[in-house]
C-alpha cells in the first residue's frame, strides 16, 4: 500500500512540516545528505554536508523510487515503503512519507545501517507530528538493490 492520499490542505501542511524537519537533522551524525522531496522530485527541504546539485539528485531520486516500484510491481509484489541501495562507498535509502512525498538519505557505508534507519525514523516522526501525514513504518522488507562500481 502506497500510503495515505493528501488533500491540498495537508499538502500545505507538508510544506510547513518541511521547515521544522530541518532542525531535527543531526549534522554531526555522519549523514551526507537528507532530502525531503515530493514524488515528482521537487525539493521541500534539504540538507547536505557538501554542496550537491539538488536539481539532479532530486529528480534522479524520484526516478529511482518510481523505477524500483515499477520493477517490484511488474514482478507481482506490492510497492515498497522503503528502498535501500548500496553503491561503492555510499548507502542510499528512500522512504515514502504518505503518498506524495519521500525522504531520501545518503550516508557513507561506514555509518551503520542501524544509525541511518534510526535517523530516518526520527525525521519521519518529526515530519508526521508537524503535518497531517499518517506515518509509515520503515520496514525490514524494504527493497534492497546492490550496485557495484
Amino acid at each position: 500500500m502506497e500510503g495515505v492520499g493528501l488533500s491540498r490542505k495537508s499538502l500545505s501542511a507538508l510544506e510547513n512540516a518541511s521547515l521544522s524537519f530541518l532542525s531535527a537533522i543531526d549534522t554531526d551524525g555522519g549523514l551526507d545528505a537528507v532530502l525531503f522531496l515530493r514524488r515528482t522530485g521537487s525539493v521541500l527541504a534539504s540538507w547536505t554536508r557538501d554542496g550537491i546539485r539538488l536539481d539532479v539528485v532530486s529528480v534522479m531520486a524520484a526516478t529511482m523510487l518510481a523505477s524500483v516500484d515499477t520493477i517490484i510491481e511488474a514482478l507481482g509484489g506490492p510497492s515498497s515503503r522503503s528502498i535501500s541501495v548500496a553503491s561503492g562507498d555510499r548507502q542510499i535509502i528512500a522512504t515514502k512519507v504518505g503518498s506524495q512525498a519521500f525522504l531520501f538519505v545518503v550516508a557513507p557505508r561506514s555509518v551503520s545501517q542501524r544509525y541511518v534507519r534510526k535517523a530516518i525514523r526520527e525525521l519521519i516522526a518529526r515530519l508526521t507530528s508537524a503535518s497531517a501525514i499518517a506515518p509509515q513504518r520503515v520496514e525490514a522488507r524494504s527493497a534492497k538493490v546492490e550496485a557495484r562500481h
